[in-house]
């Protein structure tokens, strides 16, 4: 498992001082996207406040892009950035829902795909939005704040058993049943706070990592996010053209191993050389938050 001291990756917003965002591995994505000649449509499906976006279209100037992010709040920043541009259509979705997306405004196959799985600054630096052990706010960890179960909500009803499941599956933390049993001894949790006072009490002391496993497990179960990544693969070669690019930017080792199963299993794919690659060590020093990140790349065929 690869992770971040944050409970997940950071994308598109991965350092911000006054203002200036940092997107991960920007280079090596452009070099990626834009190369080979590529135009037509190109697709971000997680596009957040559009770090990535932005030196897109500037290396790509015939290029039509969709911008696709299932959080109001980056959806909104986008559309206030790129909505004037005739050239960038932004949509507030899940990733999974880009065929429909397509099909519906006839934008006809993409010729590349850009996929940050990691969370934004922007998410993580936000107490109300719950991510982050390290700020007290309200246990939500929602994407999408217009709906869904909050993490209060899977903790205080999720049995025993499913609890420990869940934080072993997603979070690969060992002591998952005893955080799980001191968790349900906890009830009601409602506030960060309330969940890391359940995990140190676990665990014999405030311990970074494991509260970063636990609360990236929790973000993934409330949000799905296995199954919304399942989706898209399944249906990845049905929006994508001969010759498309695709980079995926993974910050978890269970989406890592099924990116890499798909370029390297599925007839319809092949793997990109290199097959993937890390953050330059000059980035991981200006932006701690990018060191679990791993981009890879596929050819669809």
């Amino acid at each position: 498992m690869f992770t971040d001291g944050t409970g997940g990756g950071s994308h598109d917003t991965g350092d911000v001082r006054g203002g200036r965002h940092s997107p991960v591995m920007i280079d090596e994505v452009v070099s990626f996207i834009a190369g080979e000649g590529r135009d037509g449509l190109v697709v971000d499906g997680t596009a957040g406040m559009g770090g990535h976006l932005s030196a897109l279209l500037d290396k790509m100037p015939d290029a039509r892009f969709l911008a696709v992010d299932r959080d109001p709040e980056a959806a909104a920043v986008l559309a206030e950035r790129f909505g004037k541009i005739d050239r960038v259509t932004v949509r507030r979705a899940s990733y999974s829902r880009i065929p429909e997306i397509i099909e519906e405004l006839e934008l006809g196959p993409a010729a590349a795909a850009l996929f940050d799985l990691g969370l934004s600054s922007a998410q993580l630096d936000s107490p109300e939005r719950g991510f982050a052990h390290s700020m007290e706010g309200p246990l939500d960890m929602r994407f999408d704040t217009t709906g869904g179960v909050t993490a209060a909500d899977l903790l205080n009803r999720l049995p025993e058993k499913e609890l420990a499941d869940l934080i072993f599956r997603y979070g690969q933390e060992r002591r998952s049943r005893r955080i799980a049993a001191f968790i349900v001894r906890s009830r009601p949790l409602e506030t960060t706070a309330d969940l890391v006072r359940a995990v140190v009490a676990a665990v014999g002391g405030r311990r970074v990592k494991v509260l970063s496993r636990v609360f990236q497990a929790v973000r993934i179960a409330v949000n799905g996010e296995m199954d919304e990544l399942d989706r898209l693969l399944e249906n990845l070669h049905r929006w994508t053209g001969s010759g498309a690019g695709l980079a995926f930017l993974t910050f978890h080792s269970v989406e890592d191993r099924k990116i890499k199963l798909l370029f390297r299993d599925d007839p319809s794919f092949r793997e990109y050389s290199p097959k993937w690659l890390v953050p330059r060590r000059e980035e991981t020093l200006s932006n701690p938050r990018a060191r679990s990140a791993r981009l890879r790349m596929g050819i669809r065929l």
